[in-house]
C-alpha cells in the first residue's frame, strides 16, 4: 500500500509542479487532435465550476435547450440485437451522433421479466443537457421483445403546473434525477430537481409499466412535451419542499417499499430524502398513488453540520425499516474529517412521516475528498466531481438482525502541503460491514488494493440470493492513472468475505474530457448506479450497472471525438 501510494504521489506531484496536470493526467482524444478537440478540452477543465442557476437553466430550457437535432424513431434505427455487457459499456439513448452533448449521473432499475421471459423491461435516468421535452431529467427505455439493451424512447421528465407556477426538471444542485421500480406493484417512481418562476422544489412521478409497455402512450423515439406527459403523467406528480427560486431544493434520494399491498405499515410507499438545500435531512412519504405528506427532520448529532456532505444514501428492507447513510462535516470549519452516519426509520404509513432513530457513527474519515467554494477538487489524475459519500446495501440476518454492506470513497493520498487548497493524489473505494442492524461496524478495508486510483463506490444486494455486488471505477492498468474502468467485487450469501475483482469494462475509459463539454458541461456529475434483482435461481439474477462512457464518440464538424454518454451494463449470476 505505502510502494502505491508513494507512486501515485509522485506521479500527481510532477504534474503538478510542471504545471501539467491536464496533459499528465490525459490521453490524447486522437493521434492528431484538431484545434477543436483541444479547446473542448481546455473548456471542459476551465468550466468545471461555473455551475448556472435553476433559473437560468430553466429559461434556456425553455428556449429549446441544446439540440435542435430531429428526434429517432427505434424503428429506424440499424437492425440487430444491442450487447448488454460490451467492454466498452453500451450507450443507453438515442441521441444522433452529429454535435452530440453530454448525458451524465445515470442511474437504473428494472422490472425483472417484465417484457418476457429473461428480457426485463428496464429504465435510466440522466441528466442529459439536450433539454429533452423542456427538461435536463432524461429518461431512456428498453421494452423490445428482443432481450437486449436498445432503447426503444426517451424523452425528458416533462414539465407540470403546481399553484399556477410551471416547474421544469432541471437538477442545478449537482446530481440528477433517480428511479426506483416496484416489483409489487408493476411501477417505475423518478424523482428531479425542479425550478419554476418563484420557487423550486422536487418532482415525483410515478408511472406503471403497463403504460411504458404501450407504444400509444409512450411511443417509439424521442419524446416531445406531449408524449412526455403521456408517458409519465398518468398519475399526476407531486412537488414537494418548495422554496424560493434562490435557494434551490436539495438533491433528492428515493426509494420505495415493495411489500405487498396490505402487508404491514408502510407497503407500498416511496421516500424521498434531500439535505443538500438550506435545510437538513428531511424525509417525506408518500403513497403509491403519490399523496405526500408533511416532511420530517432525520436527528443529527449537535456537533455536526446538519446539512449532508455528498448527499444521502436510503433504501428499505423485507421488512418494510427504512434505512439511510450520510456524511456530516464538523460544525465548526476549521476542523477537518467528515462523519459517516447511520440509522433507521420505522414508518407509520403514507402520508404520516416515518420515526427516525438517532444516528450511530459508522466512520471517520481523516481525509475525505471535500469541495473548495462550491467547486468540487478533482484528485490529481482526473477531473471528475468526486465526493466522500456512503453508499449502502442490506440483507436479513443473522437472526433478528440484518446485515449491512456500506461503501465510501476516501483519500489515502492527500497532498496539502503542495497546493493551497487540500487535493487528493489516489483514492481508496473502502468497506465496513455491521451484522447487528447497524449498531457496530468492522474495521473498513480497501475493496481493491492494487495501484491505482478506486473511486465511485456503489453497492447492491440481490434479495433473491442474499449475493452483494460491489461496483466502481478503477484507474488501475493504465500507466498515469487517469482513464478507468468499471470494476466489479460479490460477496457470496451468507457470507461477508469479499470476492475477487471482476472487470464489468474492459477498455479504459477517460470520462472527464468529452467535447460535448461545450454544452453545459456544469452537467458532468459523475458517478454510478447499481441495483440487483433474482428469481432465487442461479444463473437468473441480474445486475444492472449505470455509468458514463466517453468511448462512444460524436461528431464534432465531421470530426469523431469522445462523447460523454448513459451507459449500461448487465450480469448475470
Amino acid at each position: 500500500m505505502k510502494m502505491k501510494t508513494f507512486k501515485i504521489s509522485m506521479i500527481a506531484i510532477f504534474c503538478a509542479f510542471a504545471s501539467l496536470t491536464i496533459l499528465c493526467a490525459q490521453q490524447p482524444l486522437t493521434q492528431n487532435p484538431s484545434t477543436h478537440s483541444v479547446q473542448s478540452r481546455q473548456m471542459a477543465v476551465q468550466r468545471k465550476s461555473q455551475r448556472p442557476s435553476g433559473a437560468t437553466i430553466r429559461e434556456w430550457l425553455l428556449q429549446g435547450g441544446a439540440s435542435a437535432a430531429p428526434s429517432v424513431n427505434a424503428s429506424a434505427l440499424p437492425g440487430g440485437s444491442v450487447p448488454c455487457n460490451a467492454p466498452t459499456g453500451t450507450r443507453f439513448n438515442l441521441e444522433p451522433r452529429v454535435n452530440a452533448t453530454n448525458q451524465s449521473a445515470a442511474s437504473a432499475d428494472f422490472l425483472l421479466n417484465g417484457v418476457g421471459i429473461d428480457n426485463d423491461l428496464v429504465v435510466q435516468t440522466a441528466s442529459d443537457s439536450r433539454g429533452l421535452s423542456q427538461s435536463n431529467s432524461g429518461y431512456y427505455v428498453h421494452r423490445s421483445t428482443t432481450p437486449d439493451c436498445s432503447v426503444q424512447f426517451e424523452g425528458g421528465l416533462p414539465p407540470f403546473q403546481f399553484q399556477g407556477d410551471t416547474f421544469i426538471g432541471t437538477n442545478a444542485q449537482g446530481g440528477g434525477p433517480l428511479v426506483v421500480a416496484d416489483s409489487a406493484r408493476n411501477a417505475f417512481f423518478a424523482a428531479d430537481g425542479r425550478t419554476g418562476n418563484n420557487s423550486a422544489g422536487i418532482g415525483l412521478f410515478r408511472a406503471a409499466a403497463v403504460d411504458l409497455l404501450n407504444p400509444k402512450r409512450c411511443p417509439n423515439g424521442t419524446h416531445t412535451v406531449a408524449q412526455a406527459t403521456s408517458c409519465w403523467m398518468q398519475t399526476p406528480p407531486a412537488f414537494l419542499d418548495s422554496l424560493p427560486v434562490f435557494d434551490e431544493a436539495g438533491e433528492p434520494f428515493l426509494a420505495v417499499d415493495e411489500r405487498a399491498t396490505g402487508s404491514g405499515a408502510g407497503a407500498g410507499d416511496v421516500y424521498v430524502l434531500y439535505g443538500n438545500g438550506p435545510t437538513p435531512i428531511s424525509i417525506v412519504a408518500c403513497t403509491n398513488s403519490l399523496n405526500c405528506g408533511a416532511a420530517a427532520l432525520i436527528p443529527v448529532p449537535a456537533n455536526t453540520n446538519s446539512l449532508p456532505y455528498g448527499g444521502v444514501d436510503v433504501h428499505v428492507t423485507p421488512t418494510g425499516l427504512i434505512t439511510v447513510s450520510f456524511g456530516l462535516l464538523p460544525r465548526d470549519g476549521r476542523q477537518k474529517g467528515e462523519t459517516l452516519f447511520f440509522t433507521t426509520c420505522t414508518p407509520a404509513g403514507a402520508p404520516n412521516p416515518p420515526t427516525c432513530a438517532q444516528p450511530t457513527v459508522v466512520a471517520k474519515v481523516a481525509n475525505e475528498i471535500l469541495t473548495s467554494q462550491g467547486a468540487p477538487l478533482q484528485n490529481l489524475n482526473g477531473f471528475h466531481l468526486e465526493i466522500t459519500a456512503p453508499r449502502h446495501a442490506t440483507r436479513p440476518g443473522p437472526g433478528n438482525d440484518f446485515t449491512t454492506f456500506l461503501v465510501y470513497d476516501d483519500c489515502v493520498a492527500p497532498l496539502t502541503s503542495v497546493f493551497t487548497t487540500p487535493a487528493c493524489a489516489g483514492g481508496e473505494v473502502n468497506l465496513t460491514i455491521s451484522s447487528d442492524s447497524g449498531k457496530t461496524w468492522s474495521k473498513p478495508i480497501s475493496v481493491d488494493t492494487k495501484v491505482g486510483h478506486h473511486f465511485f463506490g456503489n453497492v447492491a444486494t440481490d434479495g433473491s440470493t442474499g449475493t452483494v455486488s460491489i461496483v466502481y471505477l478503477s484507474t488501475e492498468g493504465d500507466p498515469n492513472f487517469h482513464q478507468s474502468r468499471v470494476m466489479l467485487n460479490q460477496i457470496a450469501p451468507g457470507s461477508t468475505k469479499l470476492g475477487p475483482q471482476q472487470r464489468i469494462t474492459s477498455v479504459h475509459d477517460a470520462t472527464d474530457i468529452f467535447a460535448g463539454a461545450e454544452n453545459f458541461d456544469f452537467l458532468n456529475d459523475l458517478g454510478i448506479g447499481v441495483v440487483s434483482r433474482g428469481t432465487g435461481s442461479a444463473g437468473h439474477s441480474r445486475l444492472y450497472t449505470s455509468f458514463n462512457s466517453s468511448l462512444d464518440k460524436g461528431l464534432y464538424e465531421k470530426e469523431p471525438l469522445p462523447d460523454l454518454n448513459n451507459d449500461i451494463n448487465l450480469q448475470t449470476f
